[in-house]
């Protein structure tokens, strides 16, 4: 995790960068993904102030406290940015969780085993632009595809939606993965709208439950070994399968 430390009216010191990385070193608990911290340390008017900046699971934190003792300054910051973080996640995940229940399909009811054998297969390597990927959805008539994307050495899914548009989703250079809805008109995609793809870290074991739990026909997650994302699926001839981009 990358930290840049500035000093403004105060001398810089190692112990108080030290303690301040300390503390910051813990965020790793509450955000899947940190890009980068900014940390300010300055004195005004017989005050120390400390102002922290994270840019962290596609969102930016930022707080200043200010104190007579810098490191009291340093916990009370900190104190409150964890509480920040939490509630930005809680409600993060109960999007994410509405958005599961109103644009994930829902599959029939299944008899549920006590071992679950599951096929793992990679995304064809054959590079294909978003229209090419959302025509062979269409033909294929599945309701997902994973794809590695002409473009960039990169990989993107894409979902029918139930209103008749199409999800794009791709991994953003800021981590997390973003979703662009569009439209086909004959050749060519018309952007309806962009926004943060609502998609949780699991183990397949986890995936797994919540596919079935859920009764959902499939579940995109990232997968918390490769960090990547996967799509855990229902197949047609009644197994289970991982669909994930080829390495």
């Amino acid at each position: 995790m990358e930290i840049a430390y500035y000093f403004k009216n105060l001398p810089p010191t190692d112990a108080i960068k030290a303690y301040a990385g300390k503390k910051i070193e813990k965020l790793k608990e509450r955000l899947h993904h940190i890009e980068g911290v900014d940390v300010r340390f300055s004195l005004e008017r017989q005050n120390q102030f400390f102002e922290i900046t994270v840019h962290g699971d596609a969102t930016v934190f930022h707080l200043k406290k200010s104190d007579k003792d810098l490191y009291a300054a340093i916990d009370n910051a900190l104190d409150v940015l964890n509480n920040q973080i939490d509630k930005y996640r809680k409600k993060f995940e109960e999007k994410a969780a509405v958005a599961r229940e109103v644009f994930l399909p829902q599959s029939k009811e299944r008899v549920q085993q006590d071992e679950t054998e599951i096929a793992i297969h990679d995304a064809e390597m054959k590079p294909m632009s978003d229209i090419e990927a959302i025509l062979q959805l269409r033909t294929k008539k599945f309701s997902f595809l994973l794809y590695h994307h002409v473009d960039q050495k990169n990989y993107g899914l894409v979902t029918a939606r139930n209103d008749g548009n199409y999800s794009l989703v791709q991994p953003s250079n800021g981590g997390g993965f973003v979703e662009t809805v569009v439209r086909l008109s004959g050749d060519n995609l018309e952007k309806l709208a962009e926004l943060i793809y609502p998609v949780s870290k699991f183990t397949v074991a986890e995936a797994l439950d919540v596919l079935n739990e859920a009764s959902l026909e499939y579940l995109a997650f990232v997968n918390e070994e490769s960090g990547r994302l996967n799509v855990i699926f229902h197949s047609l001839a009644g197994g289970i399968m991982i669909k994930r981009p080829a390495a």
